[in-house]
């Protein structure tokens, strides 16, 4: 194979940040997993990384949790909101920051986790309000990390990346990656999400994302951020008929299996919202600078 050839495996080489998430995510993953863990060892555990532990904070604290009162502590957070919540947010608080911003003209940083936070937004009310899923805090995570992989493919392929911005206005997204690359972005990012051994619902929802007929394991959790996916490019509807005219550009939407006005309100409430979470995870920086 010539020494040119961008592969998977070697893209995914790139770098040390890649090999693995950050020690003090494994560290504090297995004594989350580890019920002889306790609150305090684990809020002893991320406060050994002052940025993340603010980040946390800072999460548990905005409008989007709605807290009744100031939390104060790691263990505070972990005895109010669980260990599985907490992991949620601690998966999204380390992710957000390991890659650098592109400097390409073709890629916003911010307009990059505008959308992602929206979608995870929307997907999570969604899941809310769906009989089939229990798991709103990881419907959530999924929508967040959804496109990393074209944050990756933006960060470390840069000149590659603006050439695929170029061409995906004339033909599918996918399509032109998987011409120019061999690979497409979602699969890309699933398999990074499976060497750094995150929970298989989003590695799913990841590799499916753009798949609206995808039956398999997850199918349910992979429709909500399917349509979240696509809303979050939208001014919000503000009632359910422009809910419709929305939805009805979207590719097998009714298999979300949820009604208008619930899709409507989860729409607004992400452009209500968005601006807090960006906050708690440190972007308004980005935001600010991309005016």
């Amino acid at each position: 194979m010539p020494d040119n050839v961008i592969t998977m495996e070697s893209l995914l080489e790139k770098g040390p940040e890649l090999s693995s998430m950050p020690e003090v995510y494994m560290r504090v993953t297995q004594q989350l997993e580890d019920d002889n863990s306790t609150a305090k060892t684990i809020g002893n555990t991320v406060q050994t990384d002052p940025a993340l532990s603010t980040r946390i904070l800072k999460m548990v604290n905005s409008a989007y949790y709605g807290m009744p009162n100031q939390v104060s502590t790691i263990s505070q957070a972990v005895q109010l909101l669980g260990r599985d919540r907490l992991k949620q947010i601690l998966i999204g608080s380390v992710l957000v920051n390991v890659f650098s911003d592109p400097e390409i003209d073709s890629f916003s940083l911010a307009d990059f986790w505008r959308h992602s936070i929206k979608t995870a937004i929307i997907a999570k009310q969604l899941a809310i309000q769906h009989v089939d899923i229990n798991e709103p805090d990881s419907i959530f995570i999924a929508g967040l990390l959804h496109d990393l992989g074209r944050l990756l493919l933006a960060s470390k392929l840069p000149v590659v990346y603006d050439k695929i911005e170029n061409r995906k206005r004339s033909q599918d997204l996918l399509e032109t990656e998987r011409k120019e690359l061999g690979f497409d972005h979602a699969e890309l990012a699933a398999t990074l999400m499976t060497q750094w051994g995150l929970p298989d619902i989003l590695v799913t929802c990841t590799r499916h994302h753009h798949d609206s007929e995808y039956a398999g394991t997850y199918a349910t959790a992979n429709r909500v951020i399917y349509v979240a996916n696509k809303l979050s490019r939208n001014i919000p509807p503000m009632d359910e008929g422009e809910a419709q005219e929305q939805l009805s550009a979207i590719n097998n939407w009714q298999l979300v299996g949820l009604p208008l006005d619930q899709i409507c309100f989860a729409c607004q409430l992400a452009d209500e919202q968005m601006f807090d979470v960006m906050e708690s995870l440190g972007m308004i920086d980005m935001e600010l600078e991309s005016g």
